[in-house]
């Protein structure tokens, strides 16, 4: 079987969401034997992945640019199956073609752009996911709230997962990669510095060593979003200070929030681009990942964390937290008060993610779905 997985922000090094669900995923494919094709956009760090075929397309912002040539690529490539995200309607004009001229697409959804107030994508999601030969979530909120989004059949949940062999209790080791950043007002990197020269220097990066003061380490990550809940952070920031050291792990996105210099001064260390390798030791670190989100369609640095044996502290409204804590892995927090109540207090938590969570089960899954679609001749 020759699969197809489109997505735009495929990078070597992994941002989180569903660039970590395709790399999963084209591993495990090829594994079963399948040709793999990832169609993405042009990126400073491409995907090195043995075995399959990466198509680079250029990069632009242009979105009805941007699926013409999803669609130039996927038919002069005439995959099996093609697998796509609902984040901007990339196969969107592939599947406006009628379904003798095109393979069956399985579009994997997150949460709806209409729940996130991203105006801009609303239409063509609502589009997609109409045309789409099968809609499928990365969990059961994702997929309720596609439904009601979009007036569509409830998804086919197919869990999203963490790689079990990466990211499991164990020692913490000090990082290889990654650079301390600082920020602008803007939320853009001023200057950096590599985390191995610090280490050349003697000096010691949250959130790998304890704290001198004895305080907590907190580990939050995400990008400078509403989404993620950035100005929440900001706002504990000035207290947490107190009780706890937060480390920052930052992703690449433009800030979509004012960024508050002040705020990241004391007792806050912000940083980029670690590798893989390096999460678990991260994660490891740390006392709690706390999360600040106001939507999670899935929550990956969250399952990570836990999956590491880092508790988890999240807020009560997260539409996530009973998926992701079904297995006893962590707390949430009603409000800020609630929250400090908790740091000061804190109970004999270790983070524990349900086992279902995997990316094997993911790929078994998934590939049910490409089989049967072939098998009931949606081509």
């Amino acid at each position: 079987m020759h699969v197809c997985l489109v997505h735009r922000d495929l990078h070597h090094i992994t941002r989180g969401g569903i660039g970590t669900v395709y790399q999963a995923l084209a591993e495990r494919l090829l594994a079963h034997g399948h040709q793999v094709t990832l169609v993405t956009q042009h990126t400073p760090h491409p995907v090195r992945l043995d075995g399959a075929r990466v198509i680079t397309l250029p990069r632009t912002g242009d979105l009805t640019v941007h699926r013409r040539e999803v669609a130039l690529a996927l038919d002069q490539l005439r995959p099996d199956v093609v697998d796509c995200s609902t984040w901007a309607a990339e196969t969107l004009i592939y599947l406006r073609q009628p379904r003798r001229r095109r393979a069956p697409v399985v579009v994997r959804g997150d949460l709806s752009a209409a729940t996130m107030n991203a105006v801009r994508y609303v239409s063509a999601e609502h589009e997609l996911v109409h045309l789409a030969d099968q809609v499928v979530a990365v969990s059961r909120f994702a997929a309720r709230d596609l439904a009601a989004a979009y007036v569509i059949p409830l998804p086919v949940v197919v869990p999203n997962g963490v790689d079990r062999g990466r990211f499991h209790p164990g020692p913490v080791a000090p990082p290889c990669s990654g650079f301390r950043v600082y920020l602008g007002d803007d939320g853009t990197v001023t200057s950096k510095v590599k985390l191995t020269e610090l280490l050349d220097a003697r000096q010691k990066p949250a959130p790998w060593w304890a704290d001198a003061d004895g305080r907590l380490r907190l580990a939050w990550v995400g990008k400078i979003t509403e989404m993620k809940g950035w100005d929440r952070l900001e706002r504990l920031l000035p207290r947490l200070g107190r009780l706890a050291h937060v480390t920052i792990l930052l992703g690449h996105a433009p800030a979509y929030c004012p960024v508050n210099r002040d705020a990241l001064m004391e007792g806050v260390t912000v940083l980029q681009d670690l590798a893989t390798d390096d999460l678990p030791g991260f994660y490891r670190a740390a006392d709690y990942l706390l999360s600040t989100s106001r939507w999670e369609g899935f929550g990956l640095a969250i399952a990570e964390a836990l999956a590491c044996g880092t508790p988890v502290l999240l807020p009560a409204e997260l539409g996530t937290a009973p998926e992701l804590l079904a297995a006893s892995g962590g707390l949430v927090y009603r409000d800020d008060e609630h929250l400090f109540q908790l740091l000061a207090a804190p109970g004999p938590v270790i983070g524990r993610l349900p086992a279902y969570f995997d990316w094997d089960a993911n790929a078994e899954a998934s590939l049910g779905i490409y089989e049967s679609l072939l098998d009931s001749g949606a081509r």
